[in-house]
């Protein structure tokens, strides 16, 4: 009894026949793309929004300098999405796409994301200069990136454009000593 009665409700449900189409109507398909990419990116937005407040509530529970947390739970979180992709892609056969991501990701994140901040900064104060200051942090920060850059630049180049293994440890043991240099500064400058 309870089965056949399942079985006629399925059957004699008009949503299965009206969404049961292969292809979006023809009329309405921009307009509910639009309308899906513009919520997708209010949501992911909202929720980015709420996670970077639990993060700074977190920090000021445990007493941890902000720079802390963003050189470590926001700078992997942010990451872990790239990182998932290009080994997905590496392993699909497909490596030179996978090297462009790592480097493409992060220079647009950088290029357009920063920039685009910038310029609403400084659009909000428009007469007077807007004052970048700089932390010792985000200075060291800034010579291992160049520092990784330019190695990656010239390891590659000598390899003749193939990675070598002992590139990969010596990225990681960069990344190592830069945490440790960066948590030192975090802890003893403020």
């Amino acid at each position: 009894m309870g089965t056949s009665s399942f079985i006629a409700s399925k059957a004699h449900n008009p949503t299965n026949r009206t969404f049961r189409m292969e292809q979006p109507p023809e009329t309405e398909r921009m307009a509910v793309v639009l309308a899906a990419f513009v919520m997708s990116v209010f949501w992911i937005s909202t929720a980015a929004g709420e996670l970077l407040n639990c993060l700074a509530a977190l920090g000021s529970l445990l007493e941890l300098p902000s720079s802390l947390l963003g050189l470590t739970v926001l700078a992997w979180g942010n990451s872990v999405g790239d990182l998932v992709a290009d080994v997905a892609i590496a392993k699909a056969g497909q490596p030179a796409l996978a090297m462009a991501g790592c480097f493409a990701g992060p220079m647009f994140n950088m290029l357009v994301g920063l920039g685009t901040a910038l310029v609403i900064q400084t659009a909000d104060i428009y007469p007077q200069a807007y004052q970048l200051h700089f932390h010792t942090g985000i200075v060291i920060a800034f010579v291992f990136l160049l520092s990784s850059l330019m190695g990656s630049l010239l390891v590659i180049t000598w390899s003749r454009f193939r990675v070598p293994r002992f590139w990969g440890f010596c990225l990681v043991g960069l990344y190592v000593v830069f945490m440790a240099v960066s948590i030192l500064i975090a802890k003893f400058s403020g």
